[in-house]
């Protein structure tokens, strides 16, 4: 028999005092080569996978996922023959929620063909979960999947949890699939909504078998974000999603900020979009900001109840700052300042458009400007909330794609 020893948690940085166990990889009773990695440890905004310094086997571990470990704290045991070696020289990789440059992809071109990149101990996590590597976004270098790429699609489903990144913490609802998985969603809400006008919809597609997200964008809900142009908004969005890629749908404003979020989509569905067009209904915009919420409410075409009407009105005391350099942004005097028309153009996915034949904040010809790409669908009736008026056609549409 060999000798046991105790594996204390390594240095892995000259300021680092305590790691927190991403990925454990080897389980008790499980031998190993020396160079082979034990599991994967995170600290100050890397993931960083530790090998064995030796050949040995595995008895125990002395921590568990998600723990928090000081430097040199025992967090193994193992029997090794001879004598032990120095610390391991740990192998860094990005952490897999770190953020994506504005201007490019965190990964190769999709749906290529070509053999997606990634590390042996990846392909073997995938291969055991049943996961197309293609379908992912790696965090690597040149768009390597590793595993904690894997770790963070598929973190397990929670309600509501925030995700912290480098613009702020970003609050998240979510639906999980209901029986086979078929992918995911992403549901973006327009200006002064949340996530939580989003619940039908989420609930629809989580019945047809997507894990379906929807955040609170920065500058609404219980997102604490600094966040207030689209671009800096569709970089905190970007930098909270999971790296595999997802049907993205958005509402009025948040279709702006999908048009950005193309390298993360397999799909765009677009539910009375901004950014199509010149007009919108700038008393809409003003008696929000003022806090006339009656006023406001009554362009939208359907009933709110006094509950979500509270909700808002606290909406706007909490983050009205916010919402104004957001809304001008977007519009002045009644007039969109900004387009998505170019990106849809050249989004190299299915962009589908849902407006409503008499919307009172966004007018429906605004589909007449869109891109040859682009499916439009035309809903009669007035209002500006396709996804309230008929839920079900709305998650049959994307579950198309």
């Amino acid at each position: 028999m060999g000798r046991v020893i105790e594996m204390p948690l390594p240095r892995l940085g000259e300021t680092m005092e305590e790691g927190r166990i991403a990925l454990i990889v080897k389980k008790p009773a499980e031998a190993f080569r020396r160079g082979e990695t034990l599991l994967e440890v995170e600290s100050d905004k890397t993931t960083v996978e530790v090998p064995a310094l030796q050949d040995g086997i595995l008895i125990e571990w002395l921590v568990a996922s998600d723990q928090v470990v000081p430097v040199g704290a025992a967090i193994a045991r193992i029997e090794i023959e001879g004598e032990a070696v120095g610390e391991a020289r740990p192998t860094q990789v990005p952490v897999a929620l770190a953020p994506a440059p504005a201007a490019e992809p965190r990964s190769a071109p999709f749906g290529t063909g070509s053999r997606a990149r990634a590390s042996t101990a990846a392909r073997a996590e995938a291969r055991r979960k049943g996961i197309d590597l293609s379908t992912l976004r790696g965090s690597g270098r040149n768009g390597r999947v590793t595993r904690a790429d894997l770790a963070v699609t598929l973190r397990p489903a929670r309600a509501t949890y925030h995700v912290e990144t480098p613009q702020g913490r970003i609050f998240y609802r979510e639906w999980q699939a209901q029986g086979a998985e078929k992918g995911s969603a992403l549901l973006l809400h327009g200006l002064f909504a949340d996530s939580q006008s989003f619940t039908t919809l989420g609930r629809k597609l989580a019945a047809r078998g997507y894990r379906t997200y929807a955040p609170d964008l920065p500058g609404h809900g219980e997102t604490s974000s600094v966040a207030t142009s689209p671009e800096e908004i569709a970089r905190a969005i970007a930098a909270s999603l999971p790296l595999a890629k997802l049907h993205v749908v958005g509402h009025s404003f948040g279709a702006v900020i999908a048009a950005r979020l193309v390298q993360c989509a397999l799909s765009l569905t677009l539910l009375s979009p901004a950014g199509c067009g010149e007009e919108i209904n700038g008393d809409f915009i003003a008696a929000m900001l003022e806090g006339h919420i009656d006023h406001a409410l009554g362009f939208m075409g359907e009933s709110f109840s006094s509950e979500a009407q509270a909700a808002l009105a606290m909406q706007l005391s909490t983050h009205g700052g916010e919402l104004r350099s957001i809304a001008a942004a977007v519009a002045e005097d009644g007039r969109q300042t900004l387009s998505i028309l170019s990106a849809l153009e050249g989004a190299g996915i299915p962009v589908s458009a849902v407006f409503l034949r008499d919307d009172a904040v966004i007018p429906a010809h605004h589909a007449l400007n869109l891109p040859f790409n682009v499916a439009v669908r035309m809903m009669p009736g007035v209002g500006h909330l396709p996804h309230w008026r008929a839920p079900d056609a709305i998650a049959s549409l994307i579950g198309e794609k």
